[in-house]
């Protein structure tokens, strides 16, 4: 499976919002990773307990279902029969967007079990706008290319892009309902985790776009260990996101100790 490229995620520049598509590979996206136990196992539990909270397939988006349950089975190697089957037994999330008679890709149905802080079921219906709109000036820096990208997919070319935030934890499930303990900027380096996000996009034959979201959680101080002027760029992006930004990811007391931390020539006088 690719390894994340973190000076690619990280650029050396300010903090910007970005879509930062490369080149993808459905098959790598859903082979196994080195957790799959794990994640396997919170998947089955959270959808025979809570399958509201992370499930929307409703009936009228069966054709649109069980087309992407058999590119699912195609690019995992797994003989899937449901989408829910595709939900046990595969590690990523997907979102199932449709184009509607305005040209808008609104949200059909789908399976998300690790989400970032939303919930699936409340996105139902919602176009790629709205669904962005509680991200501060997304929309504004964004939203025109996201919607011209989405209109233009190829069917069966694969994009990818990633997405980072940073957590107390390494849990994979942050889901709205659980409470989460957030971000000080008193931690230890060894305390806080890169929550990654790696995105894939592909238009399926029937028209509807496949959104995949894998995640996975990385220690900040052994990333910053291993790549060399990585902690120095994650400082940078720290330092100088927006405030309304960095509370939006919920690092807002955070992001100025965490990036003196990193780079301590930046220290505020």
């Amino acid at each position: 499976m690719r390894e994340p490229d973190w000076l690619r995620l990280f650029p050396e520049d300010d903090f910007r919002w970005a879509m930062n598509l490369r080149s993808g590979d459905s098959r790598d996206f859903f082979s196994p990773s080195g957790e799959s136990a794990e994640a396997l196992e919170l998947r089955r539990h959270l959808l025979e307990t809570a399958p509201e909270n992370y499930v929307l397939l409703p009936d009228d988006q069966g054709d649109t279902v069980r087309d992407a349950v058999g590119h699912l089975s195609r690019w995992s190697g797994l003989p899937l029969e449901s989408a829910l089957e595709a939900g046990r037994c595969l590690e990523p999330d997907w979102v199932l967007l449709a184009p509607g008679g305005d040209g808008e890709h609104r949200v059909v149905a789908g399976v998300v079990c690790f989400p970032s802080g939303w919930a699936l079921p409340e996105k139902a219906g919602l176009p790629m706008m709205a669904v962005h709109g509680p991200v501060p000036r997304l929309n504004d820096a964004l939203g025109r290319q996201v919607g011209s990208f989405l209109s233009r997919l190829v069917p069966g070319v694969a994009w990818e892009r990633e997405n980072w935030g940073l957590s107390a934890d390494s849990e994979l499930d942050h889901h709205p309902r659980h409470p989460r303990i957030r971000l000080t900027g008193r931690e230890p380096a060894d305390a806080v985790w890169v929550r990654l996000e790696r995105q894939l996009l592909v238009r399926l034959p029937g028209g509807a776009v496949f959104f995949g979201i894998r995640v996975s959680n990385h220690r900040l101080d052994r990333l910053v260990a291993a790549t060399q002027g990585l902690a120095e760029r994650v400082a940078r992006v720290l330092r100088t996101m927006p405030e309304e930004a960095a509370r939006y990811k919920g690092i807002a007391e955070a992001r100025i100790p965490l990036s003196e931390l990193l780079d301590p020539e930046n220290r505020s006088s």
